[in-house]
This record gives C-alpha cells, sequence and structure tokens, in this order.
C-alpha cells in the first residue's frame, strides 16, 4: 500500500476504534459485558494507539507532507458553489501528531479506569462513554470541513455531559454536569454567530471542504478575493474569526465561561485526567490553531487578552485553593490561557507544542491525584494529608516529575530541561516579541509577557504547595495516614508512562511536526508574527538562554524551595500570612474564586429566574386570565342557550304536544261505544243546525 494512502487507512482505523468498542459495549447486555468492558475498551484503545503512531512515523518518512484529503459527497446543495457537504478526514503535520497525543492518553486513561472504576454498579456504561467521548475528539482532529469539525465540537459537548454526570445520584455532579453544557451553549453560540457572518459575507464558499490546505484556506482565499488582505481586513471578519473563538472560549473554558471547569471535577477522576488534558479542553485551543488564517490584528489582540486574563486570574486561585483536583482544576485553566494567549501573541508552534506536552503532565497530575484519594477513602482535602510519600512512593514520584515538568524546570543557566521549559519558555519569548511589536499600546504591551512570566513563578509554588502538602511531612490525620496504601497496577503503570513522557517529550518529534504545519504567513500578515531583530526568532528554542526574563536560572528553584518549607508542616505559616492585613482580601477573593459563581448567579440565574416568574405571572393572570374569561364568557352563553332551548324550542314543542293530547282526550270523551248517547247527539246536533238555519234566515233581510 502506498505510504499515503497506509496513512490514511491507519488514521480512519485509529478514529472508527473507539466507536466500534463503545458500539459492543452499549449495545452488548450488561451480564455479558459488565466485567470485560474495561479490557475490551483498553484493548480497542490500544490498537488506535499503534495505529496513529504507525502513521506518525509513516509520516516522518515521507518526502511530500502536503495534506492528506479525503472528500466524500453527503448532502446535495442544489445552487451552491460547493454542491454538497461533505464528509471525511484531514491529515497534516499537525494531525498525526495531535491524533497520536490524544490515542496515548486515552488508552493510559482507559487502563486506568480499570482499577479506579472496579466495583462501580454501572462499570461497563463507563466504559461505553468513555470510549464515546475519544471518538468525538479524534473526529475534531481529522474533521475536513467546518461544518464537519462542528458535528464532532457538539458530540464532544454531549459526552462530556454524561462522564461528568456519570455519578448522578449525586447532587454535585447533577450541577456540575448541567453548568458545564450550558455554559459550553453559550460559547457554541458565540461559534453560530462567527459560521453565520461567514456564511452570510462568502455564501457556499465556507462549505467548502478543504483541498490542498487547512479548512480555512478556501475562506482566506475567498475574502482576499473580495479585495482584501490581513494586514488591511474587513471589520466582518474581525467579528467572525472571534465569534468562532467563542467556541474555544467555552470548550477551553476561558475568561468568562472558565467557570464550569473546575466544578467538573465532581465527576470521577479518569474523567477529569482525559477532559483536563487532552480532549475537550484541548478541543478549543485546536479550533484556535485551525481557524489561524482568518484571524485578523484585531481577534490576535482579543484572543491574547482573554489568554492572558485567564492564566493570572486561575494561577491566584489555584494557589488558596486545598481540594488537591480544584488545585490542578485551576492550574490547567491557566496553562490553557498559556496556550491561548500563545496562539493569540503568534507563537503558534509553541502554544500548540505546550497542548501536547501539558497533556501528558497534566493526565499524570490527575492520575496521581486519584491515586490518592482512592488510597485516602475519596478524601479530597489535602490539609489532611501529608506523608503520604511513605505510603505511596511510585505516586509520589511520578507527582514529582509532573510537578517539574508543569514548574518548566531546567538547569540554571542553561536551555537544557524537560517537556514544559521548552513549550512555556517558547510561548513567553512569542509574547515578547508581542508586546514589543503592538507599539499601539504603549506600556500595556508588556503586561502580555510580564504575566505569563510572573505566573511561570507562581505555578512553581502552587505545585510545589501541593507536593509538600500531599507527600511530605508527618500525617495530619493519622487514620488516613494508617489506611493509605500504594494503589494496583493499573493505575501505577499509565502513571509512570505518563511521567516518562513528561520528561522526554521535548525529544520527541512534536516541535518538528507542528512548526511543519504552522500556517504560511505573507508579507501582508500582522506585524508582530514576524520576529523582531532585537529579540530573535521565537521559534528558536536557541534563543532561551539568552533572555534574562525567560524561564532559566536559579528563579524557578527558589520557588519551589520556598513551596516545599512553607508548606510541609501544613497550613500553619499559610494560615499565618492569609490574616495580615491586605492580603486576607486577596485570599478572600481568590478563596471565593473572584465570586464569578455569585456574580453569575446574581446576574444570570438570577435574572432568568426573575424573567421566568415575570413569565409566570404573565401566564398566569393574563394568559390564563384571558383563557378563563373565555371559558367563563362561553359558559354563560352555553347557559342562556340551554335555557332558551329549555323554555322556549323544548316549551313549544311540548306545548304543541299537551295541546294534541288534551285535544285527543276531548274527542275521545264522544266516543262512548253506547248507540243512545249516539242518536242523542244526532237529534241534539240536527236541532242546533236546524235553529241555525232559522236564526239566519230570520236575521237576514
Amino acid at each position: 500500500m502506498e505510504p499515503r494512502q497506509l496513512i490514511e487507512t491507519l488514521a480512519v482505523a485509529a478514529l472508527f476504534a473507539p466507536l466500534f468498542s463503545a458500539a459492543c459495549i452499549i449495545l452488548a447486555t450488561r451480564r455479558v459485558m459488565f466485567k470485560s468492558a474495561g479490557v475490551l475498551a483498553t484493548g480497542v484503545m490500544a490498537g488506535g494507539f499503534v495505529c496513529s503512531v504507525v502513521a506518525l512515523v509513516t509520516w516522518l518518512g515521507l518526502d511530500d507532507t502536503s495534506p492528506i484529503v479525503t472528500n466524500i459527497g453527503w448532502i446535495p446543495i442544489p445552487g451552491s458553489e460547493a454542491g454538497w457537504l461533505y464528509l471525511g478526514v484531514l491529515i497534516d503535520s499537525l494531525t498525526v501528531a495531535i491524533l497520536a497525543m490524544v490515542t496515548g492518553i486515552s488508552m493510559l486513561v482507559h487502563l486506568y479506569s480499570i482499577g479506579y472504576m472496579d466495583g462501580d454498579p454501572r462499570y461497563n456504561r463507563f466504559f461505553g462513554y468513555l470510549s464515546l467521548f475519544t471518538f468525538s475528539m479524534l473526529g475534531i482532529v481529522l474533521a475536513n470541513s467546518l461544518l464537519m469539525l462542528f458535528v464532532f465540537w457538539e458530540l464532544v459537548g454531549l459526552t462530556s455531559y454524561l462522564l461528568i454526570g456519570f455519578w448522578f445520584e449525586k447532587r454535585g455532579p447533577q450541577l456540575a454536569c448541567k453548568k458545564a453544557f450550558v455554559m459550553n451553549r453559550i460559547g457554541d453560540m458565540g461559534f453560530l454567530v462567527g459560521f453565520g457572518i461567514l456564511f452570510a459575507k462568502l455564501g457556499g464558499n465556507i462549505l467548502l471542504p478543504a483541498v490542498h490546505g487547512g479548512m480555512f484556506d478556501a475562506i482566506r482565499a475567498a475574502v482576499e478575493a473580495e479585495g482584501y488582505s490581513m494586514a488591511n481586513p474587513p471589520m466582518w471578519l474581525t467579528m467572525a474569526g472571534i465569534g468562532v473563538f467563542f467556541g474555544a472560549i467555552g470548550k477551553s473554558a476561558q475568561f468568562p465561561l472558565h467557570t464550569w471547569l473546575p466544578d467538573a471535577m465532581e465527576g470521577p477522576t479518569p474523567v477529569s485526567s482525559i477532559v483536563h488534558s487532552a480532549t475537550m479542553v484541548a478541543a478549543g485551543v485546536y479550533l484556535t490553531a485551525r481557524i489561524y488564517p482568518i484571524l485578523t490584528p484585531g481577534a490576535h489582540l482579543f484572543i491574547a487578552t482573554i489568554g492572558l486574563i485567564t492564566l493570572v486570574m486561575a494561577a491566584c486561585m489555584a494557589l488558596v485553593m486545598t481540594d488537591i483536583k480544584r488545585v490542578l482544576a485551576y492550574s490547567t485553566l491557566s496553562q490553557l490561557g498559556y496556550m491561548v494567549l500563545g496562539l493569540g501573541a503568534g507563537a503558534y508552534s509553541f502554544a500548540l507544542f505546550h497542548l501536547i506536552t501539558h497533556a501528558f503532565f497534566k493526565c499524570c497530575l490527575f492520575q496521581c491525584s486519584g491515586s490518592v484519594i482512592h488510597a485516602a477513602h475519596h478524601q479530597q482535602d489535602m490539609r489532611y494529608y501529608g506523608g503520604l510519600g511513605r505510603k505511596m512512593p511510585i505516586t509520589m514520584i511520578c507527582y514529582g516529575i509532573c510537578t517539574l515538568a508543569i514548574a518548566g524546570a531546567s538547569l540554571p543557566f542553561t536551555s537544557i530541561g524537560i517537556s514544559g521549559f521548552y513549550s512555556k519558555d517558547g510561548i513567553i519569548a512569542g509574547t515578547v516579541n508581542y508586546g514589543v511589536a503592538m507599539q499601539s499600546l504603549g506600556s500595556w504591551g508588556n503586561l502580555f509577557w510580564i504575566g505569563p512570566t510572573v505566573v511561570a513563578y507562581i505555578t512553581v509554588f502552587y505545585m510545589a504547595r501541593s507536593f509538600a502538602l500531599t507527600f511530605l511531612g508527618e500525617p495530619r490525620d493519622k487514620h488516613l495516614h494508617e489506611h493509605a496504601h500504594e494503589v494496583p497496577w493499573t493505575m501505577t503503570l499509565p502513571q509512570v508512562c505518563l511521567a516518562i513522557m513528561a520528561v522526554i517529550a521535548a525529544t520527541l518529534p512534536f516541535l518538528k511536526l507542528i512548526e511543519v504545519s504552522e500556517p504560511a504567513i505573507g508579507g501582508e500578515a500582522v506585524a508582530w508574527m514576524q520576529p523582531t531583530e532585537a529579540l530573535g526568532d521565537a521559534h528558536n528554542p536557541g534563543m532561551h538562554a539568552t533572555h534574562a526574563y525567560l524561564l532559566h536560572g536559579l528563579g524557578w528553584i527558589i520557588m519551589l524551595v520556598l513551596g516545599v518549607v512553607m508548606y510541609r508542616p501544613g497550613m500553619k505559616y499559610a494560615e499565618k500570612i492569609a490574616a495580615i492585613p491586605g492580603i486576607n482580601l486577596l485570599y478572600h477573593w481568590a478563596h471565593n474564586k473572584f465570586f464569578f459563581d455569585e456574580l453569575y448567579d446574581t446576574i444570570a440565574v438570577g435574572v432568568c429566574k426573575l424573567a421566568a416568574t415575570i413569565i409566570a405571572l404573565i401566564d398566569k393572570y393574563l394568559v390564563d386570565g384571558m383563557v378563563n374569561l373565555a371559558g367563563w364568557v362561553t359558559r354563560q352563553l352555553a347557559d342562556a342557550v340551554g335555557l332558551f332551548d329549555q323554555r322556549v324550542v323544548d316549551g313549544a314543542v311540548n306545548g304543541a304536544a299537551a295541546m294534541a293530547t288534551s285535544g285527543g282526550q276531548i274527542l275521545r270523551s264522544t266516543q262512548t261505544g253506547r248507540v243512545r248517547a249516539y242518536v242523542l247527539f244526532l237529534f241534539a246536533s240536527a236541532t242546533v243546525v236546524t235553529l241555525v238555519v232559522v236564526t239566519v234566515v230570520l236575521v237576514s233581510p
């Protein structure tokens, strides 16, 4: 088989593998599939991962790395330039990289779930949902058109709702899954608005599938055919790009639609690990990367600003949370902010590289937290932990490695580090170029690199905090510590694999593939996408060792040591610091998540409840009043008509009948049957007639 055809076949096989396992598990009876569901789903995902890796290796060996596109006509559109709505696949360097990452993460999460979900009464259903969730994400990765991407986009939203609310008998998951679903629908509304603007301005061109490049290349070509350029774009294109990006704001939980992601921790830990690493939140970043060719300077500024706000705000909240999963959840928000900021600032390659490296270490961190929660009898508050490293050494080592990875650890004063260093450092380098290029913002432009640089060191501190509170020091709950133990191999093996990947991901060809897939930027493109002479090329890892504001030196080590020393004894030092005037106010705001939930409850939920109350009153007193009035009038008319029918119509009929009856009675009384009576009546009648005749004769003249 020709290599490009082999890659396409393997990618399609990887796409449909989880759908096959989901169908088998969901359609088979519970009795047959209950115990084997986890093994079946994990085995099928392993097959999908093998297909993805073979496709990746085969792609690396190709001389021609132009996109592989397959278009299959689905629904005919009469009169449209496109002619059809197409289904198919688009495979390029970015696709094969993300495909391998998603299938690998999903396989390890499936394996981890075998141990974590053991004993759950809906064990088989969980694996059916998990496989369907993976299929949805793979559909987004391989989609060859905007419409097909949106179909799988919505399927990801549906399956995430099922997984987050898997323990639906509990109040927390009930509320969390509904919140995630509603907030994602709000973002998707913006997606549809952007889609509608493009359709209104460009017509059927937006339905054209990818042919020789990305799915948005045809849209950009249509814009340029109208006489516009990306350096001088129309306002409607900026609004369309921002509208489509709103879908990413919902899926990737960016400000202001970020509040659903921490609440999603109510679901099982395997759900948290896959949602927060390689699938749902990654979909928003992936979409932003795909719409890159149509993003205008105004849209880039909007995207960069949203990413900056999200990463700073989430890091502040992660500093004060005590629930281990919520710390990691807000950490995810912050790291997603890095990715979105990187895309907005033009650091395309490093933003997507951070998406891949983050998937490995964040999935491992969530799995380690799940192991701790599993061993601690579902206690999630780190204030009750301490000293668990002695009971769970493998989990501690994996958590520690991934803490260094997310911290961007490197050898002091060198450009040698583990995966998180290269990806995060590249983003910061790109934001430096962006801040310099955005001269119209003046000194405010510096915030785009100062913010992520400061937050990078805050990340080191709060991750060291979570590590120290959980694994170091003396036990703060003796009973919990005595019963804690290392988890089964089905849970530790995925953690070890992910920890290894977190270390070596930078040595794998992911960054090379992403750089090849980066959209071509012409001379008329936005200025900050071109490196400045003063700062060098942001895509050159060699620059990382040349600038004092980037992640190197002893800064991360100082923050790591400070976090460990401060929290190894527990929360006593933190509580004293939090009580200092001024700091206590900041602590209060961060601990209450800046009151976003209360704000939304007051504004959004409160307004909706007020509107519902007003509508209910209108329905009760106006609509129902009119209906009841109409019913009363109808009833009165019916009573009047009934009375008329009873007294007049029926009275006339009954009167006629009574008269006929009375007349009959009178006539019947004359028929006695006696001859003498008849003779008497005859003579009487004759006499009367004679008298009448005589009277008439006498009276007449």
